[in-house]
C-alpha cells in the first residue's frame, strides 16, 4: 500500500516569496484562494506575512478547512554575523508552525550576493573554509532547535541564487550535518535551474528527503536568464517558473521515483511569481492540482 502524500501549496504561488516585495496580496485573500483551488494543506508563508497569533491562524485555517504543513525561513544563512537574528527568527517561525499543527521548517538561504549568479555554477562563488563550516553549523543548529525545542523537522531547500544551489553544495551540506536534525526539501524547478536531475537527486538522498516542492520551469525563459545573466528575482518576474506541465521538468520520471521509494511526506505545489501576476494564480493552482492528480500518485 503506497503512502499518501499531503498535496499542499504556499503563498509564494500568489507572489509572496519574501517580505521585501512591494504590493503583496492580503493574506486573507490568498488563504481564500488556496482553499478555493481545492487544497487542504498549505505553508504559512514567510515570517511577517501572517500575524504572529497562533490562535488567529488556527481559526483562519479551520474556517477554510486548511491544515498547516510548515513554513519557509528565508535568511542569509551564509552570513555568520547574522547568526543571532537568524536563530531568533527560527524560533519565532518554528513556534508558529508547531503551534498551528505543522511539522516542517523549510530552510532557504537568502543571500543577495548569490542571487546574481542564479543557475550559473561556474560564475557562482562558493563558501570556503571557515565560512562554509559556519554555514553548515548554523543549518545544523537550526535543525537542532526545531527538533528539540519545537518537535518539528528542519528541511534544507536547495534554491536558485543561494549558497545551497548546486550538487557540490548539496553533497557538502548532507555530509556535514546530522541527519537527525537536517533533512532535504527537493524542489523540481530549482533543481532544473541548477542543472540537477531532481529524480536522480531524490534517488541519491532517499533517506534524507522529507519534503518535496512540485515546481515547473520554462526552458526558454531559463535559457534567456542564463544568457543575460539575470538575477534570481528578475528571472522570477520574467516568468521563469510556469504552471505545472508547461515547462521542462520531467514530472513523470520524478513521480515514478516518488512512488518507487514510497515517499509519504508533504509535496507542495509552487509557482514563484511576481505579485503583479496575482490575477492568474488561482487558475494556475487549479490546473496544477489536476496535472499532479493525473500523475497517479497516492494523494490526500
Amino acid at each position: 500500500m503506497p503512502k499518501a502524500i499531503k498535496l499542499a501549496t504556499a503563498p509564494v504561488s500568489w507572489g509572496v516569496d519574501h517580505m521585501g516585495r512591494p504590493n503583496l496580496p492580503q493574506w486573507s485573500v490568498v488563504l481564500d484562494q488556496i482553499a478555493d483551488a481545492g487544497f487542504h494543506y498549505t505553508e504559512l508563508g514567510p515570517l511577517g506575512y501572517l500575524p504572529e497569533d497562533t490562535r488567529l491562524i488556527r481559526e483562519e485555517m479551520q474556517k477554510r478547512q486548511l491544515q498547516v504543513v510548515g513554513a519557509a525561513l528565508l535568511a542569509p544563512l551564509g552570513d555568520a554575523q547574522n547568526r543571532s537574528r537568524t536563530l531568533n527568527e527560527t524560533r519565532r517561525l518554528a513556534g508558529l508552525v508547531s503551534a498551528t499543527g505543522g511539522g516542517f521548517l523549510i530552510l532557504v538561504d537568502w543571500s543577495p550576493e548569490r542571487h546574481v549568479t542564479a543557475g550559473r555554477s561556474k560564475a557562482a562563488g562558493r563558501l570556503q573554509g571557515q565560512a562554509r563550516r559556519e554555514f553548515h553549523a548554523l543549518i545544523n543548529e537550526i535543525g537542532r532547535v526545531c527538533h528539540h525545542e519545537f518537535n518539528i523537522s528542519a528541511a534544507a531547500h536547495p534554491h536558485a541564487g543561494s549558497y545551497l544551489e548546486f550538487e557540490d553544495e548539496i553533497d557538502q551540506l548532507m555530509e556535514a550535518t546530522d541527519p537527525t536534525y537536517v533533512t532535504l526539501a527537493i524542489d523540481t524547478g530549482h533543481s532544473v535551474y541548477a542543472e540537477i536531475d531532481p529524480a536522480a537527486l531524490l534517488a541519491r538522498y532517499v533517506a534524507r528527503t522529507s519534503y518535496i516542492n512540485f515546481k515547473d520551469i520554462s526552458a526558454s525563459v531559463l535559457a534567456q536568464a542564463r544568457d543575460k545573466e539575470l538575477p534570481f528575482l528578475t528571472a522570477v518576474d520574467q516568468g521563469v517558473f510556469c504552471c505545472l506541465g508547461d515547462g521542462a521538468v520531467d514530472f513523470d520520471g520524478f513521480c515514478r521515483e516518488l512512488t518507487k521509494i514510497g515517499f509519504g511526506g508533504p509535496a507542495v505545489i509552487e509557482q514563484d511569481r511576481s505579485p503583479v501576476t496575482f490575477s492568474s494564480a488561482l487558475d494556475d493552482a487549479r490546473r496544477a492540482i489536476r496535472f499532479i492528480k493525473e500523475r497517479g500518485l497516492a494523494l490526500i
